[in-house]
């Protein structure tokens, strides 16, 4: 950490050519991409995009050291390459479970997640308390003739109507915000 730290090039490129270069790594990181249907390529593309995030979060003092290094350029890597099977599968929601399963229970899954969840939440908490409302009604999965009924609605396309300009709202806190969508690995494009 110290050699990614200090500013020096070599002994950055020193210390994180150690993970780089890590063959237990490197294996489980290619299984894992293997299991999933996609190919060396991927794993590449993946780990590369891992270790530049794994540099900067260093850099910028975001680890918190309750993991081991290994553990969490691992758990980086996982992030990454489910990101880019949300991006390739065009689908916004929530990947199978299987999936992430292991990844969402070890300790640094759920130390990213709550890092995620805080950002979200910071979001929401710009938005009115109707708005807050309705969207965690809507990711709970009601519908919206039952929106109707639980928060007064006139008919289920003013509930609808009502949600997307919530969406908006948050959508808007969040593009103006780059640095929270960079850590929560959203594109918007």
């Amino acid at each position: 950490m110290e050699a990614i730290k200090s500013g020096n090039e070599r002994k950055r490129d020193w210390a994180l050519y150690q993970f780089y270069g890590d063959e237990s790594i490197n294996t489980y990181c290619t299984k894992y991409v293997k299991d999933y249907g996609d190919g060396e390529d991927v794993f590449e593309d993946m780990f590369q995009e891992a270790i530049i995030i794994f540099d900067r979060n260093i850099r910028n003092l975001t680890f918190r050291e309750n993991c081991s290094l290994k553990t969490y350029l691992i758990s980086i890597f996982k992030w990454a390459y489910l990101g880019h099977k949300r991006k390739k599968s065009g689908k916004t929601e929530a990947f199978d479970a299987n999936m992430i399963k292991d990844w969402v229970e070890s300790p640094e899954g759920q130390m990213i997640g709550d890092e995620r969840k805080d950002l979200i939440n910071e979001g929401l908490n710009h938005l009115d308390a109707r708005c807050k409302e309705l969207l965690t009604y809507a990711k709970l999965g009601y519908e919206n003739k039952e929106l109707v009924t639980l928060m007064g609605f006139s008919s289920p396309e003013m509930a609808k109507k009502q949600a997307y300009r919530c969406r908006e709202r948050l959508r808007d806190y969040f593009i103006s915000r780059p640095d929270v969508l960079e850590t929560l690995n959203i594109s918007l494009s």
